[in-house]
């Protein structure tokens, strides 16, 4: 049964890269969100699930961007994460800094393929911190997401995980 179930999510997971492939090749190289970094961001993420990760920010527009990641647990199985996040601007204004604080919901997944393979749906609602200083191409970021998992043996669960981290731009 688990080479079937891993030839299979072997092919979502193509396919998938397949679809967002497109999407981001339409990113606005134009757009930046800070002055001296790209649209590209990579850095580190600390929180549940796992207890620390690698985490990306890819912008596709001020609004839209994709959000992946590698999360590990201490015990050493990898969960795959990707996220899609939608960005408001306009709900927190700064003053007399030259930063932005957006606040963000997103639609995302998980993945862990270990003996026990879990897959689950997850909503990260966060606000980051765009820091647009000189030399300073950062974000910061502090989220909360809750997530629903689907374990082989078809036990289900449902988690809310806090997360906090941050992404230096290219």
């Amino acid at each position: 049964m688990f080479p079937n179930l891993r030839k299979g999510l072997l092919v979502s997971l193509t396919m998938a890269g397949f679809l967002i492939l497109p999407v981001c090749s339409r990113a606005d190289s134009d757009y930046h969100p800070t002055n001296d970094g790209g649209n590209f961001g990579l850095g580190l993420e600390l929180g549940e699930p796992g207890s620390w990760g690698v985490a990306g920010k890819i912008w596709m527009d001020r609004v839209n961007a994709f959000a992946p990641a590698v999360k590990f647990e201490n015990g050493g199985s990898a969960i795959l994460q990707l996220d899609y996040l939608w960005h408001n601007f306009d709900i927190i204004t700064m003053k007399d800094t030259d930063g932005e604080m957006p606040l963000y919901i997103g639609l995302g997944g998980d993945l862990i393929l270990q003996s026990e393979v879990a897959i689950a749906g997850r909503v990260p609602v966060g606000m980051s911190y765009i820091f647009d200083k000189r030399n300073v191409p950062v974000d910061i970021y502090l989220q909360a997401v809750p997530t629903l998992w689907f374990f082989t043996g078809g036990f289900t669960t449902l988690d809310v995980y806090g997360e906090l981290g941050a992404h230096y731009y290219f």
